[in-house]
């Protein structure tokens, strides 16, 4: 099961790189929520799931307001 979420995990992950390249988007709020969620992931799976959801959101969030 872990590993399924963390395919997911990384998926969505990458997804969401290409997008806020291909928009030219600032990359480091994301690139910091990726990698906080991984790091998380590996502590506890459901929590980094979490953890990757707020991040993308407030990265998309502060991709929105510039």
């Amino acid at each position: 099961m872990e590993t399924v979420a963390f395919g997911v995990l990384l998926f969505f992950g990458l997804l969401n790189l290409w997008v806020f390249h291909r928009f030219k988007k600032p990359l480091l709020p994301l690139v910091l929520a990726l990698f906080v969620s991984f790091f998380t992931f590996f502590l506890s799976p459901v929590l980094g799931l979490l953890v990757f959801l707020l991040g993308q959101t407030l990265a998309f969030y502060a991709a929105g307001k510039r």
